[in-house]
């Protein structure tokens, strides 16, 4: 199998990995689950609150990860709404075609996906659907990047931004990851987002990250992601064309067997 004899860290939250390790395993690889992420309430609900409140003066909702989808989704539970009756009105766009298959599963339609996960693209594809002077929601995490919501209102589309989850940090013992490190064990780590990569780096050491990185292939599921790698001066080895973990595992394992399919199937 193409990744026999490869260890290969994933980062991404615990709730999230399993498809991810099975789609590795699959290809003979052995997964190290470190989960460098938490999701939490936001601080307060207010803002999401207010926003679901007043859901009929939007003409789209924004969904820029899995995990704003189904933290949108719970709160509207907690709030006794229904998903899809909630939306049935609002165009949809969704960040990613995992992100659109999660928005799916609620019963809803996704009305625009764009080609790239970039906020140029987004804003280019509301401007070829005429969308501007629309009203705009984007529910995500509570921090996050304003590169999109800056994109869209330069053409003329106001955007609410909502606190709709925190990724949080959890403090999880580092010393057998450490060890592997050194001992160059670990061929591959994974990233999924950018808190993945920050909060791994703060976690196994921002004073020595390099030394223990060395030597060790660095994978990330998007352009995006690979930026924030790039700021800690590191090098992205692996980048899928899609930004899916099926796509992922298909560019680690191409990297180090070219023949292999551009994909794996499962995601």
């Amino acid at each position: 199998m193409q990744l026999t004899g490869k260890k290969i860290v994933i980062t991404r939250p615990s709730d999230q990995q399993e498809e991810f390790a099975e789609l590795l395993s699959s290809l003979g690889a052995e997964t190290v689950r470190f989960p460098v992420i938490a999701i939490a309430p936001p601080d307060s609900w207010d803002a999401a609150d207010r926003a679901i409140e007043n859901l009929n003066k939007y003409d789209w909702i924004i969904f820029t990860s899995v995990n704003g989808v189904r933290s949108f989704a719970d709160r509207l539970i907690a709030l006794n709404k229904d998903m899809a009756a909630a939306l049935n009105s609002i165009k949809i766009c969704a960040i990613g075609i995992k992100t659109a298959e999660v928005v799916e599963k609620y019963g809803l339609e996704v009305d625009f996906i764009p080609g790239e996960f970039r906020a140029e693209a987004v804003a280019d594809g509301f401007m070829e659907m005429g969308s501007p002077g629309r009203n705009v929601l984007i529910p995500r995490a509570q921090v996050g990047r304003d590169v999109l919501p800056g994109e869209l209102e330069k053409i003329g589309i106001k955007v609410d931004v909502i606190p709709i989850y925190k990724a949080v940090r959890p403090d999880p013992d580092v010393s057998d990851l450490r060890k592997m490190l050194s001992n160059r064990e670990i061929n591959v780590v994974t990233f999924t987002s950018g808190s993945c990569v920050i909060n791994f780096l703060e976690i196994i050491g921002l004073d020595e990250y390099k030394t223990l990185l060395s030597g060790v292939k660095i994978a990330c599921i998007s352009p995006v992601t690979s930026d924030t790698v790039k700021k800690y001066g590191l090098n992205v080895d692996i980048i899928p064309d899609r930004y899916t973990v099926a796509d992922l595992a298909g560019a680690i394992a191409r990297y180090y067997n070219p023949t292999s399919p551009p994909f794996i199937k499962g995601g």
